[in-house]
């Protein structure tokens, strides 16, 4: 990339920031697609934006806004154009415009409308439709995310946009993470007794495994140690960068604790921002090199963002050790929540991935 079009991917990055909120925080695909329109108006100066998904056949479908603003504002354009939109399913290889953009992972700009259309337009029909609705081209941008094709953004823009297309393909970026953090996080319901943003053992299992642990430590006289971490920050990232990329945050902090645990150790979630790790046979010793060792994984972590500026991420760290903490499964959480709010490590290096 060279250093205009990085110039032009931060400013992009700084331009959407506002409106990508809505983007992040939508619950479903319908919703997705109004906050997209949204972003695109508002940040991009679209005059429509419509948002199509990649199914399982490989074909791009329309998906339907939430709200009957936005349906109503379908249904208008759609007595424009002549084309129903929300009924519009088509195979991208058909259509050169949208296979160029899939393909070669870029937005791409069309003068001609029916280019960019999902059906077959005539195209005099087509430049009628857009006099009348005043656009001057359409853009398409991909929506790609950690190598996976997920859709496609038609954005209908004026003759003379106030952005550009580097603005076009930042928003494609960030509504792929939105794509993809709705789809697992879907997948997390289905996980039984796994925290379904966290995709870790929730608390209740985490509960159980603790006190068969320190039954078992009692029984045969070993060490036990429990760690406790906390992102001390994460209502305010939620409300920076949105819900669903703050949770992205969360799997990829318990990806990197897992792959830093011993296979006798057991993870789980700890109330709405933490995690909890039960240290079998670890003395307070022990409980610290682990400490030590998940940390520095974490320093090494890669976040799941994109280029968001001002991302800092404060860990709060502490650990208690049976029985010098607690004899108890409850004395030892006690001992660790206390030990908790003493103290925070800040993460703001860490290596961004676009």
């Amino acid at each position: 990339m060279d250093a205009s079009r990085l110039i032009d991917v931060e400013e992009a990055e700084s331009l959407l920031l506002e409106p990508l909120l809505g983007v992040h925080a939508a619950i479903n695909t319908s919703w997705l697609a109004d906050a997209v329109t949204t972003a695109a108006e508002r940040g991009l100066g679209a005059l429509h934006g419509l948002l199509f998904l990649l199914d399982a056949s490989g074909h791009l479908t329309c998906e339907m806004p939430a709200s009957t603003e936005r349906r109503r504002a379908l249904a208008k354009l759609r007595q424009v154009l002549g084309v129903d939109l929300g009924s519009a399913r088509f195979d991208p290889h058909a259509r050169p415009a949208s296979s160029s953009a899939m393909a070669g992972g870029r937005a791409i700009a069309v003068r001609d409308l029916s280019e960019a259309m999902p059906v077959e337009m005539d195209v005099e029909d087509a430049r009628a439709a857009q006099r009348l609705l005043g656009v001057g081209q359409a853009w398409l941008a991909p929506l790609c995310w950690d190598g996976d094709s997920l859709g496609l953004l038609v954005l209908l823009m004026p003759s003379s946009p106030p952005a550009h297309l580097a603005h076009a393909e930042a928003l494609g970026r960030h509504v792929a993470v939105a794509i993809s953090n709705l789809r697992e996080k879907e997948a997390g319901r289905k996980h039984g007794e796994m925290d379904a943003v966290r995709w870790v053992y929730d608390e209740g299992r985490f509960a159980e495994q603790l006190a068969l642990e320190t039954r078992r430590a009692h029984r045969h006289g070993r060490p036990l140690s429990i760690l406790l971490l906390r992102i001390q920050n994460l209502v305010e990232l939620r409300a920076r960068f949105g819900r669903f990329l703050t949770e992205r945050l969360l799997r990829q902090v318990a990806g990197q604790l897992a792959d830093a645990m011993r296979d006798t150790d057991f993870l789980g979630a700890s109330g709405n921002d933490g995690f909890a790790a039960i240290l079998v046979e670890s003395d307070q010793q022990g409980a610290q090199r682990a400490k030590e060792r998940l940390l520095s994984g974490l320093e090494a972590m890669e976040l799941p963002h994109i280029e968001l500026p001002g991302l800092e991420v404060r860990l709060g760290c502490a650990t208690a050790t049976l029985p010098d903490d607690g004899e108890e499964a409850e004395g030892l959480i006690a001992a660790a929540k206390e030990r908790l709010d003493g103290g925070e490590i800040t993460l703001d290096d860490v290596e961004k991935v676009s």
